[in-house]
């Protein structure tokens, strides 16, 4: 059967900004029961962050989430209220580990470095100026060919797919621009060159983002 060269991708990551100057990043109420990775497309959903649908393309993407899904009970739970509420969340993310506490059956060891949840998605801008880096797949792939990007791929308008763990990569089988597309293919990282699966750089298509982000 036909489909994606990977079976896992690599987290979408921001690496360049235009300017040279520290990409913009947000932190917004996350809507309930989100359980993205990592390097996602968030949109939103009633004015909170959730992973992107993959269908819709106009004033659609928010940003690419620089956290994890919290799996949040409701929506935003623990997330300050404006303009300065606290943060009234659980704490840490996870509920802690074993092993068990002696005499405290409700307790729970939380280990050092254990992330927190402040009931918000932490997000990069996806504006023109910032860079971004994903895979090159093909969700209809059968050949190496399929699975590897070429030097008139640059500059090309392809999609975004989720595969089945999870994670976004750049899909040459999305190309139908105004329909399917939504990033802008800028290079090739160097260190991959053309090769199968390599790493891209792209934009986001300003058409294509929530304006203002």
């Amino acid at each position: 059967m036909a489909g994606a060269n990977l079976t896992t991708h690599l987290p979408i990551i921001q690496v360049q900004n235009k300017a040279n100057t520290t990409p913009f990043t947000y932190a917004l109420p996350e809507k309930a029961t989100q359980t993205f990775t990592f390097g996602s497309p968030l949109m939103l959903n009633g004015g909170y962050t959730q992973v992107w649908d993959g269908t819709t393309f106009t004033n659609a993407i928010v940003g690419v989430s620089e956290s994890f899904g919290l799996n949040l009970g409701s929506d935003g739970a623990g997330s300050p209220s404006p303009p300065f509420g606290p943060v009234t969340g659980s704490g840490a993310y996870g509920g802690g580990v074993p092993p068990a506490i002696p005499f405290q059956p409700s307790a729970v060891n939380i280990p050092l470095g254990q992330p927190v949840s402040d009931g918000r998605s932490l997000f990069v801008s996806p504006g023109a100026d910032n860079v971004f880096e994903a895979i090159f797949d093909n969700s209809a792939g059968t050949v190496a060919a399929d699975y590897t990007p070429v030097q008139s791929d640059i500059g090309k308008l392809y999609g975004l797919t989720k595969d089945g763990n999870n994670y976004w990569y750049v899909d040459k089988n999305k190309a139908t621009a105004g329909t399917n597309t939504c990033v802008q293919i800028l290079g090739i990282n160097t260190s991959d060159g053309f090769s199968v699966n390599a790493r891209v750089r792209f934009a986001f298509v300003p058409a294509n983002v929530v304006q203002g982000f």
